[in-house]
């Protein structure tokens, strides 16, 4: 930035970047530097929630080395620790198990509640030789037992512990043991167990911390390089985008970063990921016992499941409005003009290095920072200019019927922006026009971000009702039939009064429609985007069709009368309308055909099992009686009867035929 920009910087503009740069201040960068010989050097944040730490240790030959860690951390890197020795190789990593006081007192006769009283600790020392005093008498030899204190019935002490030792020329004594009393282990193993057992829970009451010593194979002194990964929260980035002439901005990106890993930074490279890796925890440090059954089973496991935002894709006016605009412009009182933040911000002293990896854009910061743990620091790491064009932007589904103000930013960087807030500073005199959210932005492509409400324009919506259009052709016996089904929408926009527009409208997809529309510019995998130019006071009207086409095929041999009259009445073609009506027609033919054969058949069955039944009856009477002359009458009348019905059966059948070959005939000349 010139000297007279800098003497020329708006106060408002001032104040928004002195906040910015309040934030970085308590981060630590005036910490004093230290030559230590265990460093970390580097640091590599995700968007994980992970971060990898880079460490540098010197080491002299075979000795190995130690470092502490908080105990929150020791899973991750028993699961990611690499070590890195230019003259050697790595032999074992071992650490304090998770309860080292529980582990520590499992080998030991006493307990930690026995080392808080003298006589239930030499209680648990039976068979160990010590030299006591208390009261101006002194005992040494081998712990026989400590009688208990002996209470009064209120509770007040009537005699002190006794402590029995066995002397080396095999007398019994007995020691009181009172406040004065100095007790000496004359074995030095137990005296070093206990004085273990001491430290150890001395440091179990706060067992937030394990030291983690690596023993190594090689010589002379070098420096070995230790990689990890411990949890880590979320680096964050928090975008200043300052609009600029001829659709351009300036876009400023500050990175949020906390220590937590338990331990200061004093000139660490920090480097920045926005990468977004698939992370998994796993309790390497817990034990696990397994439960084995008495008898001899197979046990098996599943293997684990599987493990497993949009690029665009590109496709009347009102005088009388615009004028009576500017008479009420020039008619208005003219307001003193605000501070304007059109000056640039304050570049940043140095940027970081960008790189574009397969999966990662990567930000190195140019210099090495000093953080305390638990600080929070706020660093800028790009400044960019970049492709900028200022629209409305209409969504439908939002149910509003004003658009809004949004940004197609074109990122030109060489990298891909990570997702942010933004906070968006508008040219002239608008100043803070609203906040944005950027879901990353790969290098080369475009996104919309959207800002503010743009009250000064109106879009209503008209959806018409579904139409559809039947087309079919009669080929080869089968009638394909296809319907067409379109629907429009159509959006009134009125223009501001002040100032021209480019509007764009976000028409949802609807799956399995083609769309189309003149204003049409791109596509989303969710949405069509309709493009309109407004001059200020102007209306315009755009039209979005969809059409889906579904195709029938109906087999005309073997379709029925109802089905086609129904697609005789849908298609429009008065050729096509003729031929189903005449098949139609046959069809009914044929269908009472049909019915007149089934009716002789029920007609003959009947006939059928009347004469079965005169039969029977027949052969239960005498047949020279009375009545069996009347069943023999009736019998030759049902036998006259079914042989007519025989006959029209016969006739109808072969009537049913004939219709049936006509019709297929028929089908077969289409």
């Amino acid at each position: 930035m010139s000297t007279h920009k800098a003497k020329t910087l708006p106060a408002l503009n001032r104040a928004i970047m002195s906040a910015c740069l309040l934030i970085a201040l308590p981060g630590g960068l005036a910490f004093a530097q230290t030559d230590t010989q265990d460093r970390i050097e580097a640091v590599t944040m995700s968007l994980g929630g992970l971060a990898e730490i880079h460490r540098s240790v010197r080491v002299d030959g075979t000795a190995g080395f130690e470092f502490d860690v908080p105990l929150d951390q020791v899973d991750d890197i028993l699961k990611s620790l690499i070590v890195r020795d230019p003259a050697g190789g790595v032999a074992s990593m071992s650490l304090d198990g998770l309860s080292p006081v529980d582990e520590t007192f499992r080998r030991l006769p006493f307990t930690p509640d026995d080392m808080h009283s003298l006589p239930r600790l030499l209680a648990t020392l039976q068979g160990i030789s010590i030299r006591a005093a208390s009261g101006g008498r002194t005992v040494e030899g081998t712990v026989l037992g400590v009688e208990p204190a002996q209470q009064s019935g209120d509770g007040t002490t009537e005699r002190d512990p006794a402590l029995s030792v066995m002397t080396e020329d095999g007398q019994i004594a007995v020691l009181r043991l009172r406040a004065d009393t100095e007790l000496r282990i004359l074995d030095e193993a137990v005296r070093d167990k206990l004085r273990e057992a001491a430290s150890v829970s001395g440091r179990g009451r706060t067992d937030d911390l394990r030291t983690v010593a690596v023993s190594l194979d090689g010589e002379s002194q070098r420096d070995v390089r230790l990689d990890y990964v411990v949890p880590a929260p979320v680096w964050k980035t928090a975008y200043r985008l300052l609009l600029g002439p001829e659709k351009t901005a300036r876009l400023q990106a500050w990175a949020v970063v906390e220590n937590a890993t338990g331990e200061d930074w004093r000139d660490v490279s920090l480097t920045l990921s926005s990468g977004a890796p698939v992370t998994l925890a796993q309790r390497l440090h817990q034990r696990y016992w397994h439960e084995r059954p008495q008898l001899p089973i197979m046990a098996q496991t599943a293997a684990p499941p599987r493990p497993d935002s949009f690029k665009g894709i590109a496709a009347e006016s009102s005088q009388d409005m615009a004028e009576r605009a500017n008479r009420q412009r020039a008619d208005a009182p003219q307001m003193a003009p605000a501070p304007s933040i059109a000056a640039e911000p304050s570049a940043p002293v140095s940027q970081a290095a960008a790189a574009e990896g397969e999966a990662a854009a990567i930000y190195r910061l140019p210099d090495p920072i000093d953080l305390a743990a638990g600080r929070t620091l706020s660093v800028p790491f790009i400044d960019a200019e970049l492709e900028a064009e200022r629209i409305s932007l209409f969504q439908p589904e939002s149910g509003s019927v004003h658009p809004i103000s949004a940004l197609r930013l074109e990122n030109g960087t060489g990298t891909t922006l990570p997702p942010g807030i933004v906070t968006v500073y508008a040219a002239n005199d608008e100043g803070y026009a609203g906040d944005a959210e950027l879901r990353g932005l790969p290098t080369g492509e475009s996104r919309m971000i959207s800002f503010a409400t743009d009250r000064k324009v109106q879009v209503t919506t008209d959806a018409g009702r579904d139409e559809a259009v039947f087309r079919a052709t009669l080929s080869e016996g089968v009638l394909r039939a296809t319907r067409i089904t379109r629907s429009e929408i159509t959006y009134t926009i009125v223009g501001a009064q002040d100032a021209p527009r480019t509007v764009i409208i976000e028409h949802p997809r609807r799956s399995g429609w083609a769309f189309t529309s003149a204003s049409l510019v791109e596509s989303t995998p969710t949405h069509h985007r309709l493009r309109v130019e407004l001059e200020e006071g102007a209306t315009a009207q755009i039209t979005a069709a969809n059409e889906r086409t579904e195709t029938d095929s109906i087999e005309l041999i073997d379709a029925d009368t109802e089905t086609l009259l129904y697609w005789s009445g849908q298609i429009d073609d008065a050729q096509t309308i003729k031929t189903l009506s005449d098949l139609a027609e046959r069809r009914g033919e044929i269908a009472r055909a049909e019915q007149q054969v089934e009716l002789i058949g029920q007609d003959l069955d009947l006939a059928s099992r009347n004469q079965m039944r005169i039969r029977e009856n027949l052969a239960a009477v005498p047949g020279d009686s009375a009545l069996g002359q009347r069943y023999v009458a009736m019998l030759e009348d049902e036998e006259n009867s079914i042989a007519e019905l025989g006959e029209r059966r016969q006739k109808a059948e072969a009537k049913l035929l004939e219709l049936r070959q006509e019709f297929a005939t028929f089908i077969k000349a289409l």
